[in-house]
């Protein structure tokens, strides 16, 4: 079963949580636990000096035994306020003296070699049990005495159940801040990840419609964020699939046109001159008519081929430095008989030579299909012109003739393939449809432009750029 990513991002965001706060109770269980046995040691520390430093008369007057009951008898004095003991060793580790009451714990047995040899007169300080010495672990402060005449080793320690006791608190107070934050975080979190998630969702829905091919419905998410972003990308994916898949269509039932009009008439004509049916002195004529229609397919078929090639960069740029100026002329002289017949005026071949550097082939076959295009639709007696200019390191080449002129509709099509206007079904029957659109790759392929102008009943103008140096 697929695993949501809901599910997935609220247990990651859960464990990185819980573990954070595993780690916080940790640090601070711990750090109050250090400053705790900080202070016991402190506190242990001061009580040994007070008790080598502030009452040392004691330790050089009088005979032995009354030395130890009156230094046993100080020990318990401090022991009653500070709630710590004492005991006093001499250089060989035998008790002197101690505060705690008979029996004590002190008289036997000696301190070992290895605590003589760990404590220091500014007192050694731990948690444990002395290395066995005690049975249950203390809080100890272990003094080396140098200056005393008897007392070689004094050892100041305090009972340690208040710090289990705190430390447990501490471990139980955590644990239970530590539930109530999850109790809190749980469902918190559970509504985050959702109201997170449920973009993602929506869009991974819809992205399954759209791979369906439904572009109907748009991806409705009105936040301001990356998540928006992307559904705004998925919207604009999905209109540019839409307008593919619309032009594929277009583009299939366009090409079963074209193909089905000349093949019916080729196969009517061919079918008729071998059943008979059509005499045979009209033979040459048909025959004309199929030969025609035939060169019409080529043109079609090789028009498709060399827009498939533009677009796909099949075709290599034989780019070289040429003059515009007279490209434009030498293709416009093509048509010469075309636009004497019409009494077309053509204006703005005496311009100055504006050299660019591109494929003068293609070029030449973007004019070509322009003049062509403005040859087809001028209006008898008026005027072909055509316009140079430099900007931005490129040269524009605007062609523009009289006529009916484009609707608004109309202009945004006319570079589709096989798209001709209602003007153009009339005046162009030779024509496949693909001629603005081979304009299209040429230009695109050079890294121009190419755009359309026009006002009804006046003019249409298309004007394209080809770079000065080489791209």
């Amino acid at each position: 079963m697929r695993k949501g990513i809901a599910v997935e991002l609220y247990t990651v965001s859960l464990a990185v949580i819980i573990t954070a706060l595993v780690c916080m109770s940790s640090a601070l269980v711990g750090v109050t636990n250090y400053f705790y046995k900080r202070d016991r040691e402190e506190f242990l520390i001061n009580c040994g000096r007070d008790v080598m430093h502030r009452e040392p008369d004691y330790l050089s007057d009088g005979d032995e035994l009354s030395v130890t009951d009156e230094m046993s008898a100080h020990f318990r004095n401090v022991s009653s306020w500070a709630n710590v003991n004492f005991a006093a060793y001499d250089e060989k580790g035998g008790v002197l003296a101690c505060s705690e009451t008979s029996p004590s714990v002190h008289r036997e047995p000696p301190l070992t070699g290895e605590l003589m040899e760990s404590a220091s007169e500014e007192g050694t300080f731990s948690l444990s049990t002395l290395s066995g010495y005690f049975k249950e672990p203390m809080f100890c402060a272990l003094f080396r005495c140098p200056g005393q005449s008897r007392m070689s080793y004094l050892l100041v320690y305090m009972d340690c159940s208040a710090y289990k006791q705190y430390t447990g608190t501490k471990l139980v107070t955590a644990f239970a801040v530590f539930v109530l934050i999850l109790l809190v975080v749980i469902p918190v979190l559970w509504f985050a990840v959702k109201r997170l998630v449920s973009p993602i969702e929506v869009m991974t829905i819809a992205a399954k419609r759209f791979g369906e091919g439904d572009f109907s419905e748009k991806i409705m998410i009105p936040q301001d964020n990356e998540m928006g972003f992307l559904a705004n990308s998925l919207n604009e994916m999905a209109y540019s699939l839409s307008n593919i898949e619309s032009e594929r269509k277009s583009f299939v039932s366009n090409v079963s046109h074209e193909l089905k009009t000349p093949m019916t008439t080729i196969g009517g004509f061919v079918d008729g001159i071998l059943d008979g049916t059509i005499p045979k002195e009209k033979h040459r004529h048909y025959l004309t008519i199929v030969s025609e229609e035939i060169s019409r397919l080529s043109r079609l078929v090789r028009s498709m081929l060399n827009i498939s090639k533009y677009e796909s960069g099949e075709v290599k740029l034989m780019a070289e430095k040429f003059d515009l100026t007279a490209l434009t002329v030498k293709t416009v002289l093509l048509f010469e008989h075309r636009i004497e017949a019409k009494h077309v005026e053509v204006e703005g071949l005496d311009a100055d030579p504006h050299i660019v550097c591109a494929d003068a082939d293609l070029i030449q076959q973007v004019i070509y299909n322009l003049t062509e295009n403005a040859v087809k639709f001028v209006n008898i007696g008026g005027y072909i012109r055509y316009t140079f200019r430099e900007e931005d390191g490129s040269v524009y080449l605007a062609v523009t003739n009289s006529g009916e002129g484009l609707r608004k509709g109309e202009m945004a099509r006319v570079f589709d393939r096989f798209y001709k206007t209602d003007e153009s079904r009339g005046k162009d029957t030779t024509g496949v449809g693909l001629g603005l659109s081979i304009v299209r790759s040429i230009i695109k392929l050079h890294n121009g432009t190419v755009n359309v102008s026009s006002k009804e009943k006046e003019f249409t103008r298309f004007e394209f750029s080809v770079p000065k140096e080489r791209q």
